[in-house]
């Protein structure tokens, strides 16, 4: 009011920024087993990107997120503070004591020999290196069921890649687990004798490849005299020649004739082979 008996207002806001009337967090986990990830959802209010958050974690390790996640890598029994400051100063901190306990856990791993697996030889023995475990389960790729001992030896039923995973427990109830991936190589093998008799004894009448063919492709095999004419040609590796044109007609004359065979393996290799047949009569 003036001298006049004139009034005037003016509204004027003024921020004002308190401190939460309580501190309230929550974590995802009380109790936990080393390494362990603790996500502290910190739900005060009022509280935003303005306020001053320190917390403590009680090994050492602070942050000034909000909402922090913190990962204890020992065990034991940890006590948490927090303290917020709001931007006119206003400060509030509680104290949380064996807020979050982290148990000891085991550290999985294990090697495996031999290191190369075939189809030949699939057979593999695994050697338990885990730190800490009382407490073994191997799951196997084609096998249904886990194995529970610490150190088994396994064999595999098919080629390809399979993956292995070890799980192995501590004395705690906490578990940890590895993961390998283990190939067995699929092998073609495949040899051409160097002579036949196709004369009616019954005894080594036909010429053919011989070995283990499973995965074989893309086969064919070309014979040839030696004036470069092509007498016999396959598809089939199981097929033979019998030491006839084409196997038709009479047994040609004794003699060397030029084999060429290709054929490509499991794992796409292409493989060239080149030898002699003896034809004896």
């Amino acid at each position: 009011m003036d001298n006049n008996q004139c009034e005037g207002t003016k509204d004027i806001i003024l921020p004002y920024y308190p401190a939460p009337a309580l501190i309230v967090v929550e974590p995802d986990i009380f109790d936990g087993c080393a390494p362990q990830d603790v996500f502290y959802n910190n739900l005060s209010f009022p509280i935003d990107s303005t306020y001053i958050i320190e917390w403590d974690f009680g090994d050492g390790n602070t942050s000034d997120e909000i909402s922090p996640t913190h990962t204890y890598t020992e065990p034991g029994l940890y006590d948490i503070s927090l303290t917020i400051t709001s931007p006119i100063g206003c400060t509030i901190s509680d104290f949380f004591p064996q807020f979050v306990r982290v148990k000891p856990g085991p550290n999985a791993e294990f090697t495996f020999s031999p290191q190369q697996l075939t189809n030949f030889n699939s057979t593999v023995q695994f050697t338990d290196l885990s730190e800490g475990a009382v407490g073994w389960m191997w799951t196997i790729g084609d096998f249904p069921a886990p194995i529970l001992q610490q150190n088994p030896s396994y064999t595999f039923q098919d080629t390809g890649f399979h993956e292995v995973t070890l799980l192995v427990r501590h004395e705690s109830g906490c578990v940890d687990s590895t993961t390998a991936i283990i190939e067995v190589i699929p092998l073609v093998t495949y040899h051409l004798p160097n002579a036949f008799t196709p004369n009616g004894d019954g005894k080594n009448e036909g010429f053919k490849g011989v070995g283990y063919l499973d995965g074989m492709t893309d086969f064919n095999m070309t014979i040839w005299n030696r004036w470069g004419e092509l007498i016999f040609e396959t598809n089939d590796p199981t097929e033979e020649w019998t030491g006839r044109k084409q196997n038709q007609g009479d047994i040609l004359q004794n003699g060397v004739y030029v084999v060429l065979v290709q054929y490509t393996e499991p794992r796409g290799e292409k493989i060239r082979l080149k030898g002699f047949a003896t034809l004896i009569r």
